[in-house]
């Protein structure tokens, strides 16, 4: 039996570098660490842990099931850590925004484009508060989605999406036609605007729901996680859904195609104060992210 406490929360860090670069050379690179030192670190949590976090070959690794099941809890706990002790410990001279996002948009796409951002700008550290918080604070910056076909001309439109089917990379070659599809579980989150029964039926003609082994999921991050350990498929949005896709291994099953869909993420300033230098300078690096993003 593990202890209670994990010896070295230094453990964490690496294993959230490695699983989000999906190599040990390339966390190494972030951390300043060899990759063998990576490797070494990263063994010991798993011998500690009892199980593996990765599979092992000789060109890559990936996460197992448990490692990706670990890995947004890991995620979002450094964040929680790391954005308190900012706003604990400021540093004099460093200029603090406040950036309010979904779930998936913290889990997901974000977290690159904050780290490129700060990298850039050392004088400016960005304080994330994600969608269902109970931290009560009036955000610098908000990213707020909605479905109002007007979004498109919004000013301050961030993407828009494309829905697709999420499956594990060694899955795509088994699913070779709908009743392949339709032999998995489908994971079905009830905020999308586009459900599983639509987005069958629109392109692959019309799908009675009864033939559908819909499951029910609060978030599209616990359905990706869901999908990664091999228990079924889910309905992903690019390109905001793609980092997660990407860190656990997923792949975008070809039999559905890319289907535009209703839904646009667009920005939106505190309406309480002017924005300040640093909260533009943020809303100018998001856009700037989004529109490379949406290149094909």
């Amino acid at each position: 039996m593990i202890g209670a406490m994990i010896p070295s929360l230094n453990w964490l860090r690496i294993f959230e570098a490695a699983a989000r670069h999906q190599s040990f050379a390339r966390a190494g690179k972030e951390l300043n660490m060899s990759a063998a030192a990576v490797s070494q670190q990263i063994l010991a949590l798993e011998t500690h842990l009892g199980r593996p976090l990765f599979l092992r070959t000789a060109n890559r690794i990936r996460l197992t099931p448990e490692g990706a099941d670990f890995l947004p809890t890991i995620q979002l706990s450094l964040g929680a850590i790391e954005s308190k002790a900012g706003a604990l410990f400021a540093r004099e001279g460093i200029e603090r925004v406040t950036l309010f996002a979904s779930q998936l948009m913290a889990m997901s796409w974000l977290p690159r484009v904050l780290a490129e951002f700060e990298q850039t700008n050392p004088n400016i550290r960005v304080d994330l508060v994600i969608e269902g918080s109970m931290r009560v604070i009036k955000p610098d910056l908000s990213i707020l989605f909605g479905e109002d076909p007007h979004l498109v001309r919004h000013p301050a439109r961030l993407m828009g999406m494309s829905h697709v089917v999420m499956c594990r990379r060694i899955d795509l070659s088994k699913i070779t036609d709908l009743n392949m599809l339709l032999s998995y579980k489908l994971y079905d989150v009830a905020a999308h605007a586009i459900g599983w029964s639509v987005l069958l039926s629109q392109n692959l003609g019309p799908i009675p729901r009864r033939q559908l082994r819909l499951e029910p999921v609060d978030t599209t991050p616990l359905a990706l996680v869901m999908v990664a350990q091999g228990l079924g498929l889910a309905i992903g949005h690019l390109p905001v859904c793609g980092p997660l896709a990407e860190t656990l291994d997923l792949a975008v099953c070809p039999l559905v195609p890319r289907t535009p869909g209703p839904g646009h993420y667009y920005l939106e300033h505190s309406r309480d104060k002017p924005p300040r230098r640093a909260a533009l300078k943020l809303e100018a690096a998001l856009h700037a992210a989004a529109q490379a993003a949406m290149q094909p």
